[in-house]
C-alpha cells in the first residue's frame, strides 16, 4: 500500500522520478526511474544506492514504480514537467528568477529570533528574499531540495537527488552545451533559488486554494507578497518583489486572481484630481488633502518629491494618501495636464465620474450641477429590436440584421456598441446619458469581435452578419424583452428562428415504421430546427422516451423530404451497437445500415451500401484520421455522457467529424458538475458557452470551509435561457399520461455480528489513519489522498454486501458460511417478488455480489441471466428476459447493465447496493420504467444501517438542485464527488 509519507518523499525533474528514504529506513536508498534517458542512450534508467540494489531489483525501486503511476493519474495522464510548467508558481519563478538570477549556493539562510519559528532567506549581499513564516516540515522540505539543509550534504538528500535527476534528463544539446562549461537557461532556471522555490510550491501546494495578499512596508517602501492559503487562512510565507518586476508581477496575479483588491493599478492623472464646479458638494475627505497639494504645487512637483522615491517600483508609484498603486505617464507621452492650477471636470470624463460615484450620487452625498442631474450610467438595456432583417443568400444559417438596443425612450445601434469596445471607448452617450458598454449585460458581445466581416455594410445603414448561434446567444442572454420590427414575411424567418420552430411542418414519413408519440413529433421538429440552421444540440429526454426513435425519425426525414445524400453517424458505446442494430432494422427498414466495428471493419466499404454506419466510442478514437475525411450529415452521439472528459482521444475525435450537425443524447448532462453540460456544449457547439475560465468563474459552485457555495440564481438562471434552444429535455411523468405508476423504498438492515466485527476493524486499521490525515489537510493544506480515501470506502461497502466479498477464498465463494443483514433481506424480498408473479431485475456494482446470486438463484432453480462487461450477445440475454416467461430474474451490474438496453419485462428493481451518484441509479431503473412497461414498477434501494451507506445517500441529496435550475424537468445529483468534510463524515461512521 502506498503511504503518504512516500508521496512526500517522491522528488521529480521533468521526466524523471526519484524516491528519498525515510528516515527511519534502515537500509536507506534513493531510488531512481527515468522512463527515456538521454544519458543511457534513451532507455529507461533504473538504479538505487541501498546494498539491496546490487544484487536484485530493491524494494525502493519497486515503491517507486508503483508510485509514478499514481502520481502520473493523479495528474491526469500529463507528464509532470508539463504541468509543473502551466502553475502559477512557475510563472512567477520565472519573473524573479529573470530579475534576480541567484543560485541557491548564493543564498543564505537567518533565523529571525528567539522563539520564533520563520526563517528568512536572503542574498549574500544581505537583501531579504523569503521569509517563511511557519515551522512546518514543510520548510526543512524546502532546505533540503534547495540545499540549504545540513543534511543536504548527503548523496540520499533531496538536493543531491534533484542534482542527479538533471544531469539523467538533460537533452543532448545540453549535453553539448555542459561539456564546454556552459548552462542552457532551463538548467540555470532549474537549479536557481528562484526555481526551486517554486518547484517546491507546486509538490507542496499544488492547486491548493489561496491567494497572495500585496503589501508595501511603510519604512523600507519595499513590495511584499504574502502567500495565505488552506481553510485556516494563515500566512505561510512572504516574498519580496524586485522592484523592477512589480508590474510583471501583478499583472501574473491579476490574471490568476481576477477582480482581487490590491492588485489593481491605476493610471495618473487620478479620478481624484476631478473637480466639478465650485459648488459641488465634494464629500470626499479622505483624498482632499491630495488634490490641494495638487492643486497648490502641480502635479509634476507632487511626484518628485523625496519621500516618494522610496515608493517607486520602475513606471509605479504607491500614492500613501490614497492608498494605491499608480502608473506613472510614460516619458515618450505628454501629461494631460501639466501643472494645474485648477481643474474641471470635461464631458468626456463625466460618465466615469458619475460610474465611480454612482452610490454617492444616489445616497444624496455628492450633489451634482442641474445640468448633469438628468442624465445616468446605464448598465442594462430593457429591449431588443431586431429588424431589416435577411437571409444570407449563400449560407441559410447567416443573416444579414440590423439590431438595437433600447434604454426607456433611446435605442443604440449594436454597431455603436460594437465600435466602441473595439476602440476601447468604455462609455457611449445617448439622450438619456451614458452607455456602459463594459457592463456584464453586454459582456456577450465580446464574443463577436474576433471576426473581421462582422460589419460589412448591406444595404441603408449597415448591417451586421450574424449566424443562427449568435443571435440566439444575443436574445437568449437578454434579460428584457425582444421584438421583431419588420412585420408580414419579411420577419417571419427572424421569429422562426426566435421561437425554435422548423421552416414547415413535419410530413408522415413513410420510412418509419412505427409512428411517433406527441412528444416524440416535437422532438422531431426541434431536431429539424436546428438541422435548418446548421445548429447542433443535446436530447435529454428521460430515459424509456424514446431518443433512439427520435434520432431515427430524422434521419429518415433527412433522406425522404431533404433528400440528403450524406450518410449519417451514430456513435455509441461498444455494448449498445446491437440495441441500435435492432431498432433501425425494425423501425427504420427503409434505412440501409453498416455496422463499423470489429478488426476487419472497412470503412470505405461500409460508407458505400449504407444509409446509416454505426460505430463505437473506441473505434471513433482508432480509426480517428480516417472518420475526419468523411462528411456526414449528420452525427449522433448516443449515451453521450461517456464523453465529458475533453482529455481523452474519443472526445477529441468526436470534436473533429464533420457533418452539418450533431445531436448529443443522454439522459445525464449533468453527472458530476455543471462542467459535465460545458463538455457536451463544447462537442456540439464549439465556443456557445465561452472559455472554460469564464464557465467556471460564472456557474460552477465553490468549496469554502467545507460549505458547498453556490452560484447566485440569476446567474443559473441567464445559464438554462441560453442553453434552451439547443436542449430538450421530458420528464416522463410529463409527456407519459399511459405510463404505469414507479414506486420506490428505501429497505434498511442491520449489519450482522460478522458484519459488525470487519467494519469496525476496518475504520479502525485503514479509515481513521485517513481521516486524520484529511482534518490535518485542512490545516497545512495537504490535498486529499483520493486514491487510498476511495480504496476504503469501497472496502467497507463489501462489508455492507457480505463478509464473503472480503474474506471467501474467492470472490463470494463461501457466501454460506458468514451472515449478512442485507443478504437475508435481499433474500426475503426476491422470493416474495418471485411468489408475486413479478419478473425481477437486480443491480450491484460488484461481480462478486452479482456470483453470489447466481449460485442462490440456482441452487432454488430459478431461470436466471447475468449481465456483465464481459457478457457477449447483449441482446440475447435482454431478449430471453423479456420474452422467455421462465427466465425469472436479470442481474446486471450497474455499468453494464444501466445503459442502453430494454427490461420491460421485469416489474421490481432491487438495487443491492449504492452508487456514488444517483444519476447511475435513475439510469438503471429507467431501463424498466420506460415505454413498453405495462406493470406498475416497485424500486427497492437496500441500505445498510448505521454505516457510510446512510451517509452516502444523505450527501447525494444534499447536491441536487442546480441542475434543475439549468436542465429544466430533471432530478439529477450535481456531484458524485465530496468535499473534505464529506469524506470525514463517510469514514466516521462506526
Amino acid at each position: 500500500m502506498i503511504t503518504q509519507e512516500q508521496f512526500r518523499n517522491l522528488e521529480l525533474l521533468r521526466t524523471g522520478f526519484s524516491l528519498v528514504p525515510e528516515a527511519k529506513d534502515a537500509d536507506p536508498g534513493t531510488a531512481v526511474l527515468v522512463p527515456s534517458c538521454g544519458a543511457a542512450g534513451n532507455a529507461p534508467y533504473k538504479s538505487c544506492t541501498c546494498s539491496a540494489a546490487k544484487k536484485k531489483i530493491c524494494r525502493h525501486q519497486r515503491d517507486l514504480s508503483r508510485l509514478v503511476p499514481e502520481f502520473s493519474k493523479a495528474l491526469g495522464g500529463r507528464a509532470c514537467g508539463e504541468v509543473f510548467a502551466g502553475t502559477l508558481w512557475h510563472a512567477l519563478g520565472e519573473i524573479l528568477f529573470r530579475s534576480e538570477p541567484i543560485s541557491c549556493a548564493e543564498t543564505r539562510v537567518l533565523r529571525v529570533g528567539n522563539g520564533d519559528p520563520s526563517r528568512v532567506f536572503a542574498t549574500g549581499g544581505g537583501r531579504e528574499l523569503l521569509r517563511w513564516l511557519d515551522g512546518t516540515p514543510c520548510l526543512e522540505r524546502f532546505m533540503e531540495r534547495a540545499g540549504l539543509h545540513p543534511a543536504a550534504t548527503r548523496e540520499n538528500s533531496r538536493a543531491g537527488t534533484l542534482r542527479k535527476l538533471g544531469l539523467l534528463v538533460r537533452s543532448e544539446t545540453e549535453q553539448a552545451m555542459n561539456r564546454v562549461g556552459v548552462r542552457s537557461h532551463r538548467q540555470a532556471w532549474e537549479e536557481s533559488f528562484w526555481g526551486r522555490l517554486a518547484y517546491h510550491l507546486f509538490r507542496e501546494q499544488g492547486d491548493q486554494a489561496g491567494s497572495f495578499e500585496p503589501e508595501i512596508e511603510e519604512g523600507s517602501g519595499e513590495f511584499t507578497l504574502i502567500w495565505k492559503g488552506g481553510p485556516s487562512d494563515q500566512p505561510a510565507f512572504r516574498l519580496v518583489v524586485p522592484r523592477t518586476e512589480v508590474r510583471s508581477v501583478l499583472a501574473l496575479l491579476a490574471e490568476a486572481f481576477p477582480g482581487k483588491p490590491g492588485l489593481a493599478i491605476h493610471p495618473l492623472p487620478l479620478k481624484s484630481l476631478f473637480f466639478v464646479a465650485p459648488t459641488t458638494d465634494l464629500d470626499l475627505v479622505e483624498i482632499r488633502p491630495v488634490i490641494q497639494a495638487l492643486q497648490a504645487n502641480g502635479e509634476a512637483r507632487f511626484f518628485e518629491q523625496e519621500s516618494l522615491a522610496k515608493f517607486t517600483y520602475g513606471d509605479l508609484v504607491y500614492v500613501k494618501e490614497l492608498g494605491i498603486l499608480a502608473e506613472l505617464e510614460r516619458p515618450d507621452r505628454p501629461r494631460k495636464f501639466q501643472a494645474p492650477a485648477s481643474m474641471t471636470l470635461a464631458r468626456s470624463r463625466i460618465p466615469s465620474f458619475l460610474a465611480d460615484h454612482q452610490d454617492d450620487v444616489e445616497g444624496g452625498s455628492l450633489v451634482l450641477e442641474d445640468s448633469l442631474r438628468p442624465l445616468r450610467v446605464l448598465r442594462e438595456f430593457d429591449r431588443i429590436v431586431i429588424e431589416s432583417g435577411q437571409r444570407d443568400p449563400d449560407e441559410r444559417s447567416w443573416y444579414w440584421l440590423s439590431v438595437r438596443y433600447g434604454f426607456g425612450n433611446e435605442q443604440l445601434d449594436l454597431r455603436e456598441i460594437l465600435e466602441a469596445k473595439r476602440e476601447g471607448r468604455p462609455f457611449v452617450e445617448t439622450g438619456q446619458g451614458w452607455v456602459d458598454v463594459a457592463a456584464p449585460a453586454f459582456r456577450e458581445l465580446d464574443s463577436l469581435l474576433a471576426r473581421a466581416n462582422l460589419m460589412e455594410s448591406r444595404g441603408a445603414g449597415g448591417t451586421l452578419h450574424l449566424s443562427a448561434a449568435e443571435i440566439l446567444r444575443l436574445t437568449t442572454s437578454a434579460s428584457g424583452r425582444v421584438g421583431i420590427a419588420d412585420a408580414g414575411t419579411r420577419g417571419d424567418f427572424v421569429r422562426r428562428l426566435l421561437a425554435g420552430e422548423p421552416s414547415a411542418p413535419l410530413e408522415e414519413l413513410h420510412g418509419l415504421a412505427a409512428p411517433l408519440r406527441p412528444y416524440q413529433r416535437v422532438g422531431v421538429e426541434w431536431a429539424r430546427f436546428l438541422y435548418e440552421n446548421s445548429l447542433s444540440g443535446l436530447l435529454c429526454d428521460d430515459m424509456g422516451l424514446g431518443k433512439t426513435h427520435q434520432a431515427m425519425a430524422l434521419m429518415v426525414w433527412l433522406r425522404e423530404v431533404e433528400r440528403v445524400e450524406e450518410p449519417c453517424l451514430v456513435v455509441c458505446p461498444t455494448t449498445v451497437i446491437s440495441h441500435w442494430r435492432e431498432k433501425l432494422r425494425v423501425h427504420a427498414p427503409r434505412l440501409r445500415v453498416a455496422i463499423h466495428h470489429g478488426a476487419a471493419r472497412d470503412l470505405t466499404g461500409a460508407l458505400a451500401e449504407a444509409d446509416v454506419l454505426v460505430t463505437s466510442y473506441g473505434i471513433l478514437r482508432n480509426d480517428a484520421i480516417e472518420m475526419q475525411s468523411v462528411s456526414f450529415a449528420l452525427v449522433v452521439l448516443d449515451e453521450a455522457q461517456h464523453l465529458k472528459n475533453r482529455d481523452t482521444l474519443a472526445y477529441r475525435a468526436a470534436c473533429l467529424l464533420r457533418s452539418r450537425m450533431k445531436l448529443g443524447l443522454t439522459g445525464t448532462p449533468i453527472e458530476n458538475s455543471l462542467l459535465d453540460l460545458k463538455a457536451l456544449f463544447d462537442l456540439v457547439l464549439q465556443g456557445y458557452l465561452g472559455t472554460d475560465a469564464e464557465f467556471v468563474r460564472t456557474y460552477v459552485p465553490t468549496e469554502s470551509g467545507g460549505e458547498t457555495l453556490l452560484p447566485e440564481a440569476p446567474a443559473l438562471e441567464g445559464l438554462r435561457r441560453k442553453i434552451a434552444p439547443f436542449v430538450l429535455r421530458r420528464t416522463k411523468q410529463a409527456v407519459l399520461d399511459e405510463l404505469p405508476d414507479k414506486t420506490e423504498d428505501v429497505r434498511t438492515c442491520q449489519l450482522s455480528d460478522d458484519q459488525v466485527k470487519l467494519y469496525r476493524d476496518a475504520l479502525a486499521t485503514r479509515g481513521r489513519p485517513l481521516m486524520e490525515q484529511l482534518a490535518q489537510g485542512a490545516a497545512d493544506g495537504r490535498p486529499v489522498p483520493y486514491v487510498h480515501i476511495f480504496a476504503v470506502l469501497t472496502l467497507l461497502k463489501r462489508i455492507c454486501n457480505h463478509p464473503a466479498l472480503v474474506l471467501g477464498g474467492k470472490e463470494g465463494g463461501e457466501d454460506e458460511q458468514y451472515r449478512s443483514g442485507k443478504w437475508d433481506l435481499f433474500q426475503e424480498l426476491l422470493s416474495e417478488s418471485l411468489d408475486s408473479g413479478q419478473k425481477v431485475v437486480v443491480f450491484s456494482q460488484f461481480l462478486g455480489t452479482i456470483a453470489m446470486m447466481e449460485r442462490l438463484l440456482g441452487r432454488w432453480n430459478v431461470g436466471t441471466v447475468a449481465l456483465t462487461g464481459s457478457s457477449r450477445d447483449r441482446g440475447e440475454l435482454v431478449r430471453r428476459f423479456n420474452e422467455d416467461p421462465d427466465c425469472r430474474v436479470f442481474l446486471g451490474s450497474l455499468k453494464a447493465g444501466g445503459t442502453g438496453i430494454d427490461l420491460v419485462g421485469g416489474s421490481v428493481v432491487i438495487h443491492y447496493d449504492r452508487w456514488w451518484n444517483a444519476a447511475r441509479e435513475d439510469q438503471a431503473t429507467d431501463r424498466v420504467h420506460r415505454i413498453g412497461q405495462r406493470r406498475a414498477v416497485q424500486v427497492f434501494k437496500l441500505v445498510s444501517e448505521g454505516t457510510l451507506e446512510e451517509k452516502i445517500a444523505t450527501i447525494i441529496e444534499r447536491k441536487r438542485g442546480v441542475m434543475q435550475s439549468v436542465v429544466r424537468e430533471t432530478n439529477q445529483p450535481l456531484s458524485k464527488l465530496f468535499s473534505r468534510a464529506e469524506l470525514i463524515e463517510l469514514l466516521g461512521v462506526v
